[in-house]
């Protein structure tokens, strides 16, 4: 289990899980992620977060010490604790120190071998692997002893490339479970996770991945699979973002409340600058007559007029350049600031700016086994004390990512021995070249170490005052990252919340052979013996002996070879003049030899690889017939199957983990954009809400092994082929159509029935975003029929006949498949179902055109659609757009009713 964590909150540098405040930028954060980082956290020991911990001052106070976002303080702060976990990490290492140089050993060689780099030699000295004129010689003797040719028939690429390809064919298929059937947010949770792993699928270019995968099988044997949420503008982009902050706005106007008469009057009344005295008389009078003496009014001046009150420049009632009313306008009396009411404010949200914030989303990362380092002793997963990836990072960017070490990081190699081996095998088959160049380029990589611990690893140190602290610190377990020696950032998190571990091969412990092994030693002798057939053939080439009396050797030095040139030569007496020269049977290649190098290239290296000549297309001199070939390619299929099984599984764990980083790490609901069936673009939502449930993820275990579309073509060809009238009409549903096209391989191909199915398909995304029209009544309703003739539409009446009976359109549906609304009866044969005039009719928002649709292929996708999961869902989350699509599929039926009356109907005799 990772820290707490809700949708949209800001994940750390490289995809982990805390709870910092902190919004994401641009140019921040180690590589993929970029955020800004929280600074000070909360001196409250009660909202500290991640990063804070409380320290004891005295028996009764305690105050946050502040880590920083992802303790990026912690060795300023509490330096041993640092230095416990270094000194854990290299505890835990030399464990397996002498298998973990052999797993690199032969990792190394197989991507030298890869990269077609196969005249490598061991020297024990140093540990590692040598190419030939790496180093300088130091005399010519031992350039005799190495061999004149190094040819490379690289078949341990061309098998290698075989199974990369039948690996990533085919994704596998997942399927999501709720934890428990009988509660509905575990259900819910396991229909949007299926469409969540889908977009995580599509972003993360999943046949790119399988491809990765099967690389690292065939050469390393070992892979990790690492899952995160990456917010990253350059690699995802960016939108816009509004800034909002709270204000304060009046709930009203401010107002003056007249203490005689109670009346209110907006602030913002305009006055005279004097008033006259008589409109307020006839008031006094009022008041009076009412029994309220009159107060306030203010004396009348020499003019008999009343001045106004002196300007209000309080600037506590807010109207700072408003001039106060001075009279109220009902009665006279006087208003000054004890009168003046401020209306109420509340709090509302306002956009300030906007900004630019990058885009995220869910990121699998596939590590091979020479970055990847685990305990060679562990057979599973869940024993691993640690996990640790290990990747060459530029400086440049390791001080960017973390500012407040950057003085710290230093170029160079690593301090470790073993960190120096591994670095050096990875430095050096990362640059393909036949030689090691650590140039200055180079060694401006630092060696960027990420360590995954687990909680039980802690008791293995014997300072139980530093295990505690760890244990306090890091209760889901500690991510840890090194640049070289330099501590970088830590936080709480759980290995198994982002790494899932692969094996090729079974087998004990974490260094197991890699499905390519067994071809290295094979490869190696091929290449042997095709040195040795083009030494024979150059150095086996016979001299020829010839006679000095019968060659004039001085005369033939001095000649210049060209065609037809004459040498001067003369034959002994009786002999001619071949028996003067001499020149021995060439050297020849042994016939077995030439059989055991095809059997190395060919059922040897099939065997160890069980990649057989009919899973990459070869041909087999055994077999003839495509039936023969089928069951090879099965048989061949069935042992790949041992790696393609445990694959499946490794997949399934990694998409769990991609869905869980989706409702943990995701801002705000995802949107699918996708084409529809009918050529429109639709838009598909995953709600977090939805994801809240607990679920589990298995491969689909019916699963047959992935099929090429040559073999898809195949099967296809053998059902158009049946007579069986099932095959025939499932080959004839419209819904097929599109598949079968794509199969064959001709999308320009012009499918009866196709255009109008689309075009349904479009009608009823239309037709579910409204209801149906309700007809009063089928005399007096009316609708748009559509005009013959035009694509225009004209009224028409529902029941209402011509002058000849004829019923010009009918509402509701007829009696068939279902579609008869009540108070519609079905016709008889050869006539129009006839409705009844006294019972309302639903009438669809979308019409049907008479003429010009195809209303058999448009019903029956009508009903089809109805029938599927896609109509299942609409009718219980919108019945009205459900009904509308109903009162469509019976408006076509109608209609097919109609052209089945008019076909039936003899031509009139004239």
């Amino acid at each position: 289990m990772t820290t707490a964590a809700f949708p949209g909150m800001i994940a750390p540098r490289d995809g982990g899980n805390d709870n910092v405040a902190g919004a994401p930028i641009l140019g921040a954060g180690f590589g993929e992620n970029r955020r800004q980082d929280a600074g000070a956290t909360e001196k409250d020991t009660t909202r500290a977060g991640p990063g804070t911990t409380a320290v004891p001052l005295n028996a009764n106070e305690t105050q946050p010490e502040d880590l920083g976002a992802n303790n990026e303080r912690l060795e300023e702060l509490r330096p041993k604790l640092v230095h416990a976990l270094r000194d854990l990490v290299l505890q835990f290492r030399q464990e397996g120190i002498v298998a973990r140089r052999h797993e690199i050993r032969r990792i190394r060689q197989a991507r030298l071998f890869w990269q077609g780099m196969q005249y490598a030699w061991w020297n024990p000295n140093d540990m590692t692997w040598h190419l030939p004129f790496e180093q300088k010689l130091n005399d010519d003797t031992a350039l005799e002893e190495m061999p004149r040719y190094q040819f490379v028939t690289n078949f341990y690429q061309g098998f290698g490339l075989s199974f990369i390809a039948v690996m990533s064919q085919d994704v596998p298929s997942v399927r999501f479970y709720p934890q428990s059937a009988q509660r509905e947010d575990d259900t819910s949770a396991a229909k949007a996770a299926s469409e969540a792993a889908k977009l995580i699928e599509q972003n993360n270019r999943v046949q790119s991945l399988l491809t990765g995968v099967g690389y690292y099988l065939w050469t390393d044997g070992k892979i990790g699979g690492y899952v995160r949420y990456v917010a990253d503008a350059q690699r995802f982009g960016s939108h816009a973002e509004d800034v909002i902050e709270e204000a304060s706005v009046p709930l009203g106007e401010d107002v003056y409340l007249c203490p005689q008469c109670g009346a209110e009057i907006p602030a913002d009344t305009p006055q005279p600058a004097v008033i006259p005295r008589e409109p307020f008389a006839a008031a006094q009078d009022k008041l009076r007559d009412r029994g309220i003496p009159p107060e306030g009014f203010p004396p009348a001046g020499n003019d008999g007029e009343i001045p106004r009150l002196a300007r209000n420049d309080n600037a506590s009632s807010g109207r700072d350049n408003l001039v106060p009313i001075s009279l109220c306008p009902e009665c006279g009396a006087a208003l000054g600031e004890d009168n003046f009411r401020a209306a109420e404010r509340i709090a509302v949200p306002r956009v300030v700016e906007t900004r630019r914030v990058p885009n995220g989303q869910e990121v699998i990362t596939i590590v091979g086994g020479l970055e990847l380092n685990s305990p060679v002793w562990a057979n599973e997963m869940h024993e691993y004390p640690y996990l640790q990836w290990q990747t060459e990072v530029h400086r440049a960017k390791l001080k960017a990512s973390y500012p407040h070490a950057a003085d710290k990081i230093q170029m160079g190699a690593p301090q470790g021995a073993e960190d120096v081996y591994a670095r050096a095998s990875r430095v050096a088959v990362a640059q393909g070249l036949p030689t090691v160049h650590p140039g200055d380029a180079l060694f401006n990589l630092v060696t960027f170490s990420r360590t995954w611990i687990r909680p039980w690893s802690f008791f293995a140190l014997e300072d139980k005052v530093v295990r505690d602290e760890l244990l306090e610190l890091f209760p889901d377990g500690c991510y840890c990252a090194f640049a070289g020696d330099t501590y970088c950032e830590s936080r709480s998190e759980a290995m198994d919340d982002h790494w899932r571990v692969l094996h090729a091969l079974p087998g004990d412990g974490q260094n197991r052979p890699s499905v390519g092994d067994s071809l290295v030693q094979v490869q190696e002798r091929y290449n042997v013996l095709s040195n040795i057939q083009a030494e024979t053939y150059e150095f086996g080439i016979p001299p020829i002996y010839a006679d000095p009396q019968v060659l004039d050797f001085d005369a033939l030095q001095n000649q210049v070879a060209e065609p037809a040139a004459h040498y001067p030569a003369r034959a002994k007496p009786g002999q001619p003049l071949a028996a003067g020269f001499f020149q021995p049977a060439p050297a020849r290649v042994p016939p077995e030899m030439l059989r055991h190098q095809q059997d190395l290239a060919g059922p040897v290296a099939q065997f160890l690889t069980g990649l057989f000549p009919a899973v990459f297309g070869g041909e087999m001199s055994d077999v003839k017939t495509a039936t023969g070939y089928a069951m090879a390619r099965d048989q061949a299929l069935g042992r790949l199957g041992l790696v393609w099984r445990r694959l499946k599984t490794f997949y399934a764990d990694l998409m769990l983990l991609g869905v869980d980083c989706f409702r943990k790490h995701r801002p705000e609901d995802a949107e699918i954009p996708f084409l529809g069936a009918g050529g429109a673009f639709e838009s598909k939502w995953i709600r977090l809400a939805d994801l809240k449930g607990n679920i589990q993820c298995y491969a689909e275990p019916d699963e047959t092994f992935p099929r090429l579309k040559s073999q898809q073509r195949g099967v296809l060809q053998q059902l158009m082929a049946s007579a069986d009238p099932m095959v025939q009409r499932a080959l004839a549903e419209p819904a097929n159509l599109g598949f079968i096209k794509s199969v064959i391989g001709l999308n320009e191909l012009v499918v009866p029935g196709e255009d109008s199915r689309n075009k349904q398909l479009r009608e009823i995304q239309v037709l579910l975003a409204s209801a149906p029209i309700l007809a009063p009544g089928l005399g007096s309703a009316r609708i748009l029929a559509p005009r013959s003739g035009s694509a225009g539409f004209q009224p028409a009446f529902l029941g209402a006949s011509g002058a000849d009976g004829e019923h010009r359109q009918d509402a509701g549906a007829t009696g068939s498949a279902g579609f008869q609304p009540a108070g519609l009866s079905t016709a008889g044969a050869g006539g129009a179902s006839l409705p009844a005039a006294t019972e309302p009719a639903l009438l669809p928002s979308v019409p049907v055109d008479e003429l010009l649709d195809d209303h058999a292929v448009e019903f029956e996708e009508c009903r089809r659609w109805a029938n599927s999961d896609a109509g299942q869902t609409a009718r219980a989350q919108s019945p009205a757009g459900f009904a509308n699509v109903r009162a469509h599929a019976a408006a076509h039926l109608r209609a097919l009713a109609r052209q089945a009356g008019a076909s039936a109907v003899p031509p009139s005799r004239t």
